[in-house]
Protein backbone atom coordinates (compact mmCIF):
# COMPACT_ATOMS: atom_id res chain seq x y z
CA UNK A 1 0.00 0.00 0.00
CA UNK A 2 1.00 3.63 -0.39
CA UNK A 3 2.46 5.45 2.61
CA UNK A 4 4.58 8.42 3.64
CA UNK A 5 7.68 6.58 4.85
CA UNK A 6 10.31 7.82 7.28
CA UNK A 7 13.12 5.56 6.00
CA UNK A 8 16.04 7.17 7.82
CA UNK A 9 16.83 10.24 9.89
CA UNK A 10 16.49 13.42 7.84
CA UNK A 11 14.50 11.90 4.98
CA UNK A 12 10.86 11.23 3.99
CA UNK A 13 9.51 9.56 0.88
CA UNK A 14 6.18 8.40 -0.52
CA UNK A 15 6.41 4.72 -1.42
CA UNK A 16 5.14 1.20 -0.83
CA UNK A 17 4.74 -0.15 2.71
CA UNK A 18 3.63 -3.64 3.79
CA UNK A 19 -0.13 -4.14 3.91
CA UNK A 20 -1.47 -4.40 7.50
CA UNK A 21 -3.79 -7.23 8.55
CA UNK A 22 -6.03 -7.03 11.62
CA UNK A 23 -5.31 -9.58 14.31
CA UNK A 24 -7.73 -10.80 16.99
CA UNK A 25 -9.47 -7.85 18.63
CA UNK A 26 -8.32 -5.46 15.92
CA UNK A 27 -9.92 -3.53 13.08
CA UNK A 28 -8.44 -2.47 9.76
CA UNK A 29 -9.10 1.22 9.10
CA UNK A 30 -9.09 2.71 5.62
CA UNK A 31 -7.56 6.10 6.40
CA UNK A 32 -9.62 9.08 5.20
CA UNK A 33 -7.46 11.84 6.70
CA UNK A 34 -4.46 12.14 9.01
CA UNK A 35 -3.11 15.35 10.53
CA UNK A 36 0.56 16.26 10.73
CA UNK A 37 1.31 16.86 14.41
CA UNK A 38 3.80 19.39 15.70
CA UNK A 39 5.45 16.62 17.72
CA UNK A 40 6.18 14.77 14.47
CA UNK A 41 7.65 17.88 12.89
CA UNK A 42 9.79 18.44 15.97
CA UNK A 43 10.95 14.82 16.18
CA UNK A 44 11.90 14.80 12.50
CA UNK A 45 13.82 18.07 12.78
CA UNK A 46 15.66 16.99 15.95
CA UNK A 47 16.18 13.39 14.77
CA UNK A 48 14.58 12.36 18.05
CA UNK A 49 14.91 8.85 19.46
CA UNK A 50 11.19 8.98 20.23
CA UNK A 51 10.54 8.13 16.57
CA UNK A 52 13.12 5.74 15.17
CA UNK A 53 13.14 5.04 11.41
CA UNK A 54 12.33 3.11 9.32
CA UNK A 55 8.68 3.70 10.14
CA UNK A 56 5.41 5.35 9.13
CA UNK A 57 4.34 8.23 11.38
CA UNK A 58 0.82 9.64 11.87
CA UNK A 59 -1.46 9.42 14.91
CA UNK A 60 -4.28 11.95 14.30
CA UNK A 61 -6.60 10.09 11.97
CA UNK A 62 -10.10 9.10 10.94
CA UNK A 63 -11.37 6.64 8.37
CA UNK A 64 -13.73 3.73 7.70
CA UNK A 65 -13.72 0.14 8.91
CA UNK A 66 -12.33 -2.01 6.08
CA UNK A 67 -11.99 -5.36 7.90
CA UNK A 68 -12.50 -6.85 11.35
CA UNK A 69 -10.30 -9.28 13.21
CA UNK A 70 -11.49 -12.28 15.19
CA UNK A 71 -13.71 -11.50 18.17
CA UNK A 72 -14.46 -7.86 17.34
CA UNK A 73 -18.00 -6.76 18.20
CA UNK A 74 -19.78 -3.42 18.01
CA UNK A 75 -18.15 -2.27 14.76
CA UNK A 76 -19.38 -2.81 11.20
CA UNK A 77 -17.73 -2.69 7.80
CA UNK A 78 -17.91 0.74 6.19
CA UNK A 79 -18.48 2.50 9.52
CA UNK A 80 -16.83 5.92 9.83
CA UNK A 81 -14.58 6.13 12.86
CA UNK A 82 -11.85 8.04 14.66
CA UNK A 83 -9.07 6.27 16.56
CA UNK A 84 -7.37 7.17 19.83
CA UNK A 85 -3.66 7.80 19.31
CA UNK A 86 -2.72 5.88 22.47
CA UNK A 87 -2.97 2.09 22.72
CA UNK A 88 -3.32 0.96 26.35
CA UNK A 89 -2.91 -2.41 28.05
CA UNK A 90 -6.01 -2.19 30.27
CA UNK A 91 -4.23 -4.09 33.04
CA UNK A 92 -1.65 -1.82 34.72
CA UNK A 93 -2.39 0.25 37.82
CA UNK A 94 -2.91 3.43 35.78
CA UNK A 95 -5.33 1.78 33.37
CA UNK A 96 -7.29 0.37 36.32
CA UNK A 97 -7.55 3.93 37.68
CA UNK A 98 -8.99 5.13 34.38
CA UNK A 99 -5.77 6.86 33.28
CA UNK A 100 -5.45 4.81 30.11
CA UNK A 101 -3.65 7.63 28.31
CA UNK A 102 -0.83 7.27 30.87
CA UNK A 103 -0.70 3.46 30.60
CA UNK A 104 2.68 2.11 31.70
CA UNK A 105 2.83 -0.03 28.56
CA UNK A 106 1.24 2.48 26.23
CA UNK A 107 2.00 2.55 22.53
CA UNK A 108 1.44 5.52 20.24
CA UNK A 109 0.72 5.21 16.54
CA UNK A 110 3.60 6.48 14.46
CA UNK A 111 5.97 6.02 17.37
CA UNK A 112 5.78 2.53 18.84
CA UNK A 113 3.67 0.99 16.06
CA UNK A 114 2.97 1.76 12.41
CA UNK A 115 1.07 5.01 11.94
CA UNK A 116 -1.61 6.44 9.67
CA UNK A 117 0.32 8.38 7.02
CA UNK A 118 -0.81 5.47 4.88
CA UNK A 119 -3.82 4.07 3.08
CA UNK A 120 -4.64 1.60 5.85
CA UNK A 121 -3.70 0.85 9.45
CA UNK A 122 -4.60 -1.90 11.92
CA UNK A 123 -5.85 -0.71 15.31
CA UNK A 124 -7.19 -2.27 18.53
CA UNK A 125 -10.98 -2.20 18.32
CA UNK A 126 -11.33 -0.90 21.89
CA UNK A 127 -9.87 2.51 20.97
CA UNK A 128 -12.17 3.11 17.99
CA UNK A 129 -14.96 5.72 18.23
CA UNK A 130 -17.84 5.91 15.73
CA UNK A 131 -18.28 9.27 14.01
CA UNK A 132 -21.78 10.72 13.62
CA UNK A 133 -22.82 11.83 10.14
CA UNK A 134 -22.64 15.46 11.26
CA UNK A 135 -18.86 15.18 11.76
CA UNK A 136 -16.70 15.13 8.63
CA UNK A 137 -13.66 12.91 8.19
CA UNK A 138 -11.49 16.04 8.25
CA UNK A 139 -12.97 16.98 11.61
CA UNK A 140 -12.51 13.38 12.70
CA UNK A 141 -8.79 13.61 12.02
CA UNK A 142 -8.71 16.61 14.36
CA UNK A 143 -10.62 14.96 17.21
CA UNK A 144 -7.37 13.83 18.85
CA UNK A 145 -5.69 17.27 19.02
CA UNK A 146 -8.98 18.89 20.06
CA UNK A 147 -9.26 16.28 22.83
CA UNK A 148 -5.76 17.31 23.94
CA UNK A 149 -7.04 20.89 24.30
CA UNK A 150 -10.10 19.70 26.20
CA UNK A 151 -7.86 17.71 28.54
CA UNK A 152 -5.72 20.78 29.24
CA UNK A 153 -8.76 22.78 30.31
CA UNK A 154 -10.24 19.91 32.32
CA UNK A 155 -7.05 19.56 34.36
CA UNK A 156 -7.75 23.03 35.75
CA UNK A 157 -11.14 21.94 37.07
CA UNK A 158 -10.28 23.27 40.52
CA UNK A 159 -10.21 26.86 39.25
CA UNK A 160 -12.74 29.07 37.54
CA UNK A 161 -12.24 30.10 33.92
CA UNK A 162 -12.74 33.81 34.37
CA UNK A 163 -9.60 34.66 32.41
CA UNK A 164 -7.51 32.24 30.34
CA UNK A 165 -4.11 32.81 28.72
CA UNK A 166 -2.92 30.47 25.96
CA UNK A 167 0.75 30.77 25.03
CA UNK A 168 1.17 29.49 21.47
CA UNK A 169 -1.46 29.82 18.74
CA UNK A 170 -0.65 26.61 16.91
CA UNK A 171 -3.05 23.68 16.62
CA UNK A 172 -3.08 22.76 20.32
CA UNK A 173 -3.21 26.40 21.37
CA UNK A 174 -6.16 27.23 19.10
CA UNK A 175 -8.01 24.11 20.23
CA UNK A 176 -7.24 24.82 23.91
CA UNK A 177 -8.61 28.32 23.43
CA UNK A 178 -11.83 27.02 21.87
CA UNK A 179 -12.12 24.26 24.49
CA UNK A 180 -11.85 26.90 27.21
CA UNK A 181 -14.63 28.89 25.57
CA UNK A 182 -16.81 25.79 25.35
CA UNK A 183 -16.15 25.13 29.06
CA UNK A 184 -17.35 28.61 30.00
CA UNK A 185 -14.26 30.83 29.86
CA UNK A 186 -15.31 34.47 30.05
CA UNK A 187 -12.22 36.00 28.45
CA UNK A 188 -9.34 34.42 26.54
CA UNK A 189 -5.97 35.84 25.47
CA UNK A 190 -3.40 34.26 23.16
CA UNK A 191 0.28 34.82 22.41
CA UNK A 192 2.51 33.91 19.48
CA UNK A 193 5.53 35.34 17.70
CA UNK A 194 3.87 34.69 14.32
CA UNK A 195 1.51 37.54 13.27
CA UNK A 196 -0.55 35.19 11.05
CA UNK A 197 -1.20 32.87 13.98
CA UNK A 198 -2.18 35.81 16.17
CA UNK A 199 -4.72 36.84 13.54
CA UNK A 200 -6.11 33.29 13.47
CA UNK A 201 -6.39 33.37 17.26
CA UNK A 202 -8.31 36.62 17.02
CA UNK A 203 -10.63 35.09 14.40
CA UNK A 204 -11.15 32.09 16.70
CA UNK A 205 -12.42 34.43 19.41
CA UNK A 206 -9.41 35.65 21.40
CA UNK A 207 -10.25 38.83 23.28
CA UNK A 208 -6.60 39.90 23.30
CA UNK A 209 -3.46 38.80 21.44
CA UNK A 210 0.16 39.64 22.23
CA UNK A 211 3.45 39.00 20.48
CA UNK A 212 6.05 38.08 23.14
CA UNK A 213 8.78 39.40 20.85
CA UNK A 214 7.20 42.83 21.15
CA UNK A 215 5.58 42.87 24.57
CA UNK A 216 6.19 41.40 28.00
CA UNK A 217 3.49 38.73 28.30
CA UNK A 218 3.27 38.76 32.10
CA UNK A 219 2.93 42.54 32.19
CA UNK A 220 0.30 42.43 29.44
CA UNK A 221 -1.67 39.74 31.28
CA UNK A 222 -1.58 41.69 34.54
CA UNK A 223 -2.77 44.87 32.81
CA UNK A 224 -5.51 42.88 31.03
CA UNK A 225 -6.78 41.54 34.38
CA UNK A 226 -6.46 44.78 36.37
CA UNK A 227 -3.43 43.48 38.20
CA UNK A 228 -4.94 40.15 39.29
CA UNK A 229 -3.35 37.71 36.86
CA UNK A 230 -5.17 35.05 34.85
CA UNK A 231 -7.07 32.19 36.47
CA UNK A 232 -5.64 29.67 33.98
CA UNK A 233 -2.39 29.95 32.02
CA UNK A 234 -1.70 27.34 29.32
CA UNK A 235 1.70 26.76 27.73
CA UNK A 236 1.29 25.16 24.30
CA UNK A 237 4.84 26.05 23.25
CA UNK A 238 7.17 24.52 25.81
CA UNK A 239 10.13 26.90 25.65
CA UNK A 240 11.78 28.25 28.81
CA UNK A 241 10.35 31.70 28.02
CA UNK A 242 6.77 30.49 27.55
CA UNK A 243 6.95 28.45 30.75
CA UNK A 244 8.10 31.48 32.69
CA UNK A 245 5.41 33.61 31.04
CA UNK A 246 2.65 31.28 32.25
CA UNK A 247 4.01 31.25 35.80
CA UNK A 248 4.27 35.02 36.02
CA UNK A 249 0.92 35.66 34.31
CA UNK A 250 -1.12 33.36 36.57
CA UNK A 251 -2.85 34.88 39.57
CA UNK A 252 -2.19 33.70 43.16
CA UNK A 253 -3.94 30.34 43.55
CA UNK A 254 -4.16 30.06 39.77
CA UNK A 255 -3.55 27.04 37.56
CA UNK A 256 -0.71 26.66 35.06
CA UNK A 257 -1.00 23.76 32.59
CA UNK A 258 1.95 22.79 30.42
CA UNK A 259 1.31 20.73 27.28
CA UNK A 260 4.01 22.12 24.99
CA UNK A 261 7.18 20.04 24.70
CA UNK A 262 10.67 21.40 24.08
CA UNK A 263 14.15 19.93 24.30
CA UNK A 264 15.52 22.89 26.28
CA UNK A 265 15.46 22.82 30.07
CA UNK A 266 13.88 25.72 31.95
CA UNK A 267 15.19 27.40 35.10
CA UNK A 268 12.36 28.59 37.33
CA UNK A 269 12.17 30.86 40.35
CA UNK A 270 10.27 28.68 42.81
CA UNK A 271 9.31 31.74 44.86
CA UNK A 272 7.02 32.67 41.94
CA UNK A 273 5.17 29.38 42.45
CA UNK A 274 5.38 28.54 46.15
CA UNK A 275 4.55 31.84 47.85
CA UNK A 276 1.43 32.59 45.74
CA UNK A 277 0.37 28.89 45.75
CA UNK A 278 0.23 28.53 41.99
CA UNK A 279 -0.26 25.01 40.65
CA UNK A 280 1.78 23.68 37.71
CA UNK A 281 0.14 20.71 35.99
CA UNK A 282 1.54 18.62 33.15
CA UNK A 283 -0.84 17.53 30.39
CA UNK A 284 -0.36 14.53 28.10
CA UNK A 285 -2.70 13.24 25.38
CA UNK A 286 -6.39 12.77 26.25
CA UNK A 287 -8.77 10.52 28.15
CA UNK A 288 -11.66 8.53 26.75
CA UNK A 289 -14.05 11.21 28.02
CA UNK A 290 -12.00 13.95 26.32
CA UNK A 291 -12.21 12.19 22.95
CA UNK A 292 -15.95 11.68 23.25
CA UNK A 293 -16.37 15.33 24.23
CA UNK A 294 -14.33 16.40 21.19
CA UNK A 295 -16.66 14.48 18.89
CA UNK A 296 -19.66 16.10 20.60
CA UNK A 297 -18.24 19.61 20.18
CA UNK A 298 -17.60 19.04 16.48
CA UNK A 299 -21.11 17.62 16.07
CA UNK A 300 -22.55 20.68 17.83
CA UNK A 301 -20.55 22.96 15.48
CA UNK A 302 -18.85 24.69 18.38
CA UNK A 303 -15.33 24.28 16.96
CA UNK A 304 -13.94 26.20 13.98
CA UNK A 305 -11.17 24.86 11.74
CA UNK A 306 -11.90 26.28 8.28
CA UNK A 307 -9.65 29.37 8.35
CA UNK A 308 -6.49 27.57 9.48
CA UNK A 309 -6.61 23.91 8.39
CA UNK A 310 -5.67 22.76 4.88
CA UNK A 311 -5.75 19.31 3.25
CA UNK A 312 -3.16 17.84 0.89
CA UNK A 313 -2.94 14.50 -0.97
CA UNK A 314 -0.77 11.85 0.66
CA UNK A 315 1.32 11.79 -2.53
CA UNK A 316 2.61 15.24 -1.57
CA UNK A 317 3.27 14.23 2.03
CA UNK A 318 7.07 14.59 1.96
CA UNK A 319 6.81 17.99 0.26
CA UNK A 320 4.13 19.24 2.67
CA UNK A 321 5.99 17.96 5.73
CA UNK A 322 9.16 19.84 4.80
CA UNK A 323 7.21 22.97 3.83
CA UNK A 324 5.56 22.96 7.27
CA UNK A 325 8.98 22.70 8.91
CA UNK A 326 10.19 25.70 6.91
CA UNK A 327 6.95 27.59 7.68
CA UNK A 328 6.32 28.06 3.97
CA UNK A 329 2.60 27.22 4.10
CA UNK A 330 -0.13 29.61 5.24
CA UNK A 331 -1.95 26.74 6.96
CA UNK A 332 -1.38 26.28 10.67
CA UNK A 333 -2.50 22.66 10.38
CA UNK A 334 -1.87 20.35 7.43
CA UNK A 335 -3.91 17.17 6.98
CA UNK A 336 -2.94 14.42 4.54
CA UNK A 337 -5.63 12.61 2.55
CA UNK A 338 -4.74 9.21 0.99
Amino acid sequence: MKALIYPEYGRLEVGEWPEPHPGPGEALVQVAACGICGSELGSFAAQSRRRVPPMVMGHEFAGTIAALGEGVEGLILGQRVVVNSVVHCGECDLCRRGLTHLCRRRQVFGMHRSGAFAERVSVPANIVYPLPESVTSLQGALVEPLANGIHVVDLARGNDLETVLVCGAGTIGLFSMQAARAAGAQRVAATDTNPHRLEMARQMGADAVWNPAERNVAEAALAWTDGEGVSLAIDAVGTPDSRRDTIRAARPGGDIVWIGLHHDEATLNTFDVVLPEKRIIGSYAATDADLRRAIQLFAARRIRIDPWVETFPLERGDEVFLAMLRQELPAIKAVLVP
